[in-house]
């Protein structure tokens, strides 16, 4: 495994972990301040927040197919180009894509943790399996599949490229 591919695991695991104690720590806030302060009017529209909507949108997975096929399809496009700064915008996105999904998740599972220990649902990770394949997909686009590998197939980028700007829009009906 490379440093980059370490470095990368261990950030989205310390993001993830981060993200799901601190859920934790501000469900529980929410509900201490609700019970012991909520008659002071602005402290009473803290729990009001819509704090399940994001486990909602997790289950949703048009977004993050969309996100891929355009990412797919932009390196299409880079790999039939040839820049630098191209390149590197990709692969910065895709491991920025690959750190915002562990926080969605980590929340997700801060979120799913509180109504664990609360009693009032079921740890159910089905709902995210969404993310977690749109995670596994960015993950593999920041790394074995990012502008400088493919970049080193020299010949094959050209029938590469166009295999992706070919490919990419089938990845919304498989996705």
């Amino acid at each position: 495994m490379s440093n980059d591919l370490a470095d990368l695991i261990k950030v989205m695991a310390v993001t993830l972990l981060v993200t799901a104690v601190s859920t934790l720590v501000m469900l529980y806030t929410i509900w201490l301040v609700r019970r012991y302060v909520g008659d002071i009017p602005v402290i009473g529209l803290v729990g009001q927040v819509g704090v399940p909507g994001v486990a909602a949108m997790l289950a949703d997975n048009r977004i993050f197919s969309t996100l891929i096929t355009l990412h797919v399809i932009a390196t299409g496009v880079a790999l039939l180009l040839a820049s630098n700064t191209i390149d590197m915008a990709l692969l910065i996105t895709a491991k920025a894509a690959t750190v915002i999904l562990s926080t969605l998740l980590g929340y997700a599972v801060g979120f799913m943790g509180y109504l664990q220990i609360n009693n009032a649902g079921a740890f159910n990770l089905n709902a995210l399996l969404p993310a977690i394949i749109a995670l596994l997909i960015y993950l593999v686009l920041s790394t074995w599949a990012s502008m400088p590998s493919l970049r080193r197939l020299n010949h094959l980028r050209f029938p590469l490229g166009i295999l992706a700007i070919l490919f990419g829009p089938l990845l919304l009906t498989v996705l």
